[in-house]
C-alpha cells in the first residue's frame, strides 16, 4: 500500500458527534497525523466560514473543500485554490422556485450566508457568533430583498441550501430546478437539498486539490457517511465508511469502522489507515 499523504474527511455524521462537537479521540488522532506529516482536509457541504471554530479546535490551517466541492480555500487567509460559482441568473431562478413552493433557502456566497428568514439554522449561527472570536464569526444577512442581494453583490455564489419539512415539496423543488436550470440537486437530509453548479462533487475538488499539493490518488483516503461523500470515497486511494454510514457508502468503501461518529469513528479510521 502506498504511503498515506492526505485524508479528506466529511464533517456532519463523520468527524462530528450528534451534538456537533469533535470527540476528543478524533482531535488526538488528527494531531498524530500532523506529527507524521499527513494532510488532513475537511470536505463538507457547509460553507467554510461555518467550520473555522472546528479548524481551531484541530489546530490546522489547511484548505477546506466546502459547499460539496464548489469552493476550495484556506478560510482564515482567504487563500483560494478553486471555485465554481452559480450564475446570478441561475440563482434568481432557483430562489424564485423556492419561493413558489414555500421552501426556505440559504445562499452560500463568497463571504456571506444570505436568507430571507431567521430559520433555526440561521438562529444557531447568530447565537454562536456571540461567543466566537472575530476570526471565527460567520457573516450572516437576513433580508426579504433577495433580488437586491443577488443582483447587487460582487460576491460569487457557491451553493444554495433548500430547507422544508415536507419531503414532497423538496422533490418538487428539485425537479423544477433541474427542469429550468439543468442542475441536479443533492439531497443531504430528509428536509435539505444542496444545489451547486453542474458537475460539482467532493471527488472533483479532492482530485484538483491533491494535484496542487503534489499528492497522488493512491496516496489519499476519504472518510464519510452520506451520499454526498460517495464519489470521493470511490475516487480516493482508500475509502472509509463510518459505522453509521448509509449502505451505498459502506459498499463502496475498503474500510468500515466499528465505531460511529459519536464514538470517535474517525480516530479508529485514522488508526487503521496509518497501520
Amino acid at each position: 500500500m502506498p504511503k498515506l499523504k492526505l485524508i479528506a474527511c466529511d464533517m456532519d455524521g463523520t468527524l462530528l458527534d450528534s451534538n456537533k462537537k469533535i470527540p476528543k479521540a478524533n482531535i488526538e488522532a488528527v494531531r498524530k497525523l500532523k506529527e507524521q506529516g499527513v494532510y488532513f482536509v475537511i470536505a463538507t457541504g457547509r460553507h467554510d466560514s461555518m467550520i473555522k471554530s472546528y479548524l481551531d479546535d484541530l489546530q490546522i490551517e489547511m484548505p477546506v473543500i466546502s459547499c460539496n466541492g464548489a469552493l476550495v480555500r484556506e478560510p482564515f487567509h482567504n487563500k483560494m485554490f478553486s471555485s465554481t460559482p452559480i450564475t446570478k441568473d441561475q440563482m434568481l431562478t432557483i430562489v424564485e422556485i423556492c419561493r413558489e413552493y414555500g421552501a426556505d433557502y440559504h445562499i452560500y456566497a463568497h463571504e456571506t450566508i444570505f436568507g430571507e428568514h431567521a430559520t433555526n439554522k440561521m438562529k444557531y449561527y447568530l447565537d454562536k457568533n456571540d461567543s466566537l472570536p472575530e476570526r471565527e464569526k460567520v457573516k450572516l444577512l437576513i433580508s426579504e430583498d433577495y433580488k437586491d442581494f443577488i443582483l447587487g453583490t460582487e460576491e460569487e455564489f457557491y451553493k444554495i441550501l433548500v430547507l422544508t419539512q415536507i419531503p414532497e415539496v423538496l422533490k418538487k423543488v428539485d425537479d423544477e430546478i433541474y427542469s429550468k436550470t439543468g442542475i441536479k440537486s443533492a439531497q443531504s437530509d430528509f428536509n435539505l437539498t444542496d444545489v451547486m453548479q453542474k458537475g460539482i462533487t467532493k471527488a472533483g475538488a479532492l482530485k484538483e486539490l491533491s494535484e496542487k499539493l503534489g499528492v497522488e490518488q493512491e496516496e489519499t483516503a476519504a472518510i464519510g457517511d452520506q451520499s454526498n461523500d460517495l464519489d470521493m470515497i470511490k475516487w480516493a486511494g482508500t475509502g472509509v465508511a463510518m459505522a453509521n454510514a448509509i449502505p451505498a457508502v459502506k459498499e463502496a468503501a475498503q474500510i468500515v469502522t466499528d465505531k460511529s461518529n459519536g464514538e470517535g469513528g474517525v480516530a479508529e479510521a485514522i488508526e487503521k489507515l496509518l497501520k
